[in-house]
């Protein structure tokens, strides 16, 4: 009887680890549909149509001049190839497949097309050239931030084309092991690891590939990210000091260098979950494998990296003026007639603005002549109203450059200076200029 019992029992334990494992499975199907399939693919969809116009808004004339543009139409370029691998296998995979998979059948046609295409070395190859373009593109803005005098020696665009050049070739050849770590099986249509796969297996996905792919990376962006925004901050400070003087192309580099903060910023958070995720795998992968919640956690980082890939354009369009100028005039100039009127309102709004531009450095000179070289005089003498104080402001220049008697010496009255003995008067005055002043007469001069 005992014996029955501990077999009821036991059997019941198996039947409900059974049912959890089979919950578990339909829970994280339904959740890869979810997030790989719907929304995965309308995200691909956005992000490929906005790395599309990005490039053509930076490939303009007047956009391309720059290495800061070319970079970024280098890692637009990447993106574009990244979702182009995503959407089909992950999002159509998942869409297609759901009913397969829930109903346990064999795979389909093409999720075995799928099987036997080199998709992972690929994948690895696109995702390590973003990571690294995106370092390139810090190190550049942090160059032209802290050294803006030498940056155009530096940051050439024959040096910037050689810097892409070499980063993709480094993505290549790093990925190569990937390409013979497996092996596709047509008997159970599946792929395994080969003998070579399976000695590197360990360095090519724990030893070399965390501290390659997110450890170096992510020290090199929070210290460049560091340094850009301290500058940013000097800047700002300087920039409030000197009220009228700001210049319009540096408070242009201002706003491409916060929207490239903000650009690297949200690749880190983005990239921040699957370093979590790796250094878990690494730890114990078997048990990584087997994890309901790793293998969530694992759908949701690589969600969060197409998001990142998607919506760099939107982050353009929020921080780059001239990134949105440029993209109105390219879609303007599908419409001839608005392009016309366009130009018409920007020539009058940029003459209106440097009429306006002027004024404001006419105004904020005349201010500070007057705050540093003017003398305020104060006057009562006996000639005068007792209870009427003369106040009058004289610039310094204006009083050494005056050549007549009565304004040269604006303490006298003015019939000393124009009467017949004038220049005895004068003289005697001038000889007790040091004496004391008569207690009536207040002299008040204020620099």
């Amino acid at each position: 009887m005992e014996q029955n019992l501990t077999e009821n029992s036991s059997l019941t334990s198996n039947i409900s680890r059974i049912d959890d494992i089979d919950y578990g499975i339909d829970y994280l199907l339904l959740f890869r549909l979810v997030v790989w399939g719907y929304i995965g693919m309308v995200l691909s969809i956005f992000g490929i149509m906005g790395n599309i116009i990005t490039i053509l808004v930076l490939i303009s004339p007047s956009m391309r001049t720059t290495s800061t543009n070319i970079y970024l139409t280098a890692l637009s370029c990447s993106n574009i190839l990244f979702l182009l691998i995503f959407i089909p296998s992950y999002s159509i995979r998942y869409l297609l497949g759901y009913s397969v998979y829930m109903s346990n059948q064999p795979p389909f046609a093409f999720e075995i097309l799928l099987t036997r295409l080199p998709t992972t070395p690929i994948y690895n190859t696109i995702l390590l050239s973003i990571i690294y373009l995106t370092i390139a593109l810090s190190t550049d803005r942090l160059i032209l931030v802290k050294f803006p005098l030498k940056s155009k020696r530096i940051l050439t665009k024959r040096t910037t084309l050689i810097t892409i050049f070499f980063i993709y070739i480094f993505s290549i050849l790093y990925c190569i092991p990937y390409w013979f770590e497996q092996e596709y099986d047509p008997k159970s249509k599946r792929c395994y690891l080969t003998k070579i796969g399976e000695r590197i297996y360990k360095y090519t996905r724990i030893y070399t590939y965390i501290p390659v792919v997110y450890v170096i990376p992510f020290l090199t962006l929070a210290c460049i990210n560091t340094s850009i925004i301290q500058c940013l901050i000097e800047k700002k400070r300087h920039k409030q000091s000197l009220v009228g003087r700001t210049n319009k192309k540096k408070t242009a580099d201002y706003r491409i260098t916060l929207m490239l903060v903000a650009v690297i910023i949200v690749f880190v958070l983005s990239q921040l979950p699957l370093l979590v995720l790796n250094v878990w795998y690494a730890i114990d992968h078997r048990g990584a494998d087997k994890s309901l919640k790793f293998q969530t956690l694992n759908s949701a980082g690589i969600l969060l990296i197409v998001l990142n890939t998607s919506t760099n354009f939107l982050l353009y369009c929020c921080f780059g003026q001239k990134f949105r100028e440029t993209l109105i005039e390219f879609i303007l100039s599908f419409f001839p007639n608005h392009m016309k009127t366009l130009h018409r309102q920007r020539s009058s709004l940029n003459r209106n603005q440097l009429l306006l531009e002027a004024q404001q450095h006419r105004t904020s000179r005349t201010s500070s002549t007057t705050t540093n070289d003017s003398k305020m005089i104060r006057i009562k003498t006996l000639d005068f109203d007792p209870h009427i104080l003369i106040e009058s402001t004289l610039p310094s220049d204006h009083i050494s450059t005056q050549k007549s008697d009565e304004e040269s010496r604006p303490l006298l009255p003015s019939s000393i200076v124009n009467s017949q003995d004038s220049t005895k008067q004068l003289a005697s005055i001038d000889s007790h200029k040091h004496t004391s002043l008569d207690e009536n007469q207040i002299l008040v001069l204020k620099i």
